[in-house]
């Protein structure tokens, strides 16, 4: 039996993929592909910038934008009958940008692939968020202070993105408009930096969102300090 990898390809530049990614990658006669409707591709376009990909099996994995829990069960069950099936034969790799253990639909995928008796490993990579603050050539959080990933649509959201300490905002989907009505009242915007399509060709960076329009692509991090 085969061994399932999940691989993290980071953010978007090649060149921040570790070294372990690229020896999977490498020894994987075949590669599984997560799609989405905003993230499409995207790891496997890092990927073979950064590894020769000619002669895998590449296999694509479509996963649903919906809230709906049990279709997104139906998926991950299916999803995992489909890489059980190749593992049966061989060593397989799914990839996924950022880190693999942070939002990653790879958790879920992984747990039933484990419950069928595949040894399953995990290959961490360089987070959206730990680029996107290097990037601004800013530290995250310092020694005595507190670092807190929230996804936007999470309980509680103003509370938690108001109890102190450096705040990375994640999955905001489309709805930037809201989060920016939320910074100016309670008076963080000019604390709030963010960067678009960190390590990809067309990446920006705004050290201080005052002003901004409100338009960011899907692939943004917001860092509240």
């Amino acid at each position: 039996m085969g061994v399932f990898y999940g691989v993290s390809t980071g953010p978007g530049d090649p060149e921040l993929m570790t070294v372990k990614a690229v020896k999977i990658i490498k020894k994987c006669t075949v590669l599984f592909i997560p799609r989405t409707g905003g993230e499409k591709t995207l790891a496997l376009s890092i990927a073979e910038k950064a590894v020769d990909i000619s002669g895998k099996k590449i296999i694509p994995i479509d996963f649903p934008m919906s809230a709906d829990k049990k279709l997104l069960d139906e998926n991950y069950d299916n999803a995992a009958a489909v890489i059980c099936r190749e593992l049966a034969i061989a060593d397989a790799a799914m990839l996924c940008s950022g880190d693999i253990s942070v939002f990653s639909t790879f958790s879920y995928i992984c747990e039933k692939v484990a419950e069928k008796g595949f040894e399953t490993v995990l290959c961490p990579g360089v987070t959206s968020f730990c680029a996107a603050s290097a990037a601004l050539g800013r530290d995250l959080v310092r020694s005595d202070g507190s670092l807190e990933i929230i996804p936007f649509a999470c309980r509680d959201f103003e509370k938690r993105l108001c109890s102190g300490g450096t705040k990375v905002i994640m999955k905001t989907g489309s709805r930037f408009a809201e989060l920016l009505e939320i910074l100016d009242r309670t008076g963080l915007t000019g604390r709030t930096s963010a960067v678009e399509n960190c390590g990809l060709e067309n990446e920006k960076l705004f050290p201080e969102i005052s002003g901004h329009s409100g338009k960011f692509g899907y692939f943004t991090v917001f860092i509240v300090r």
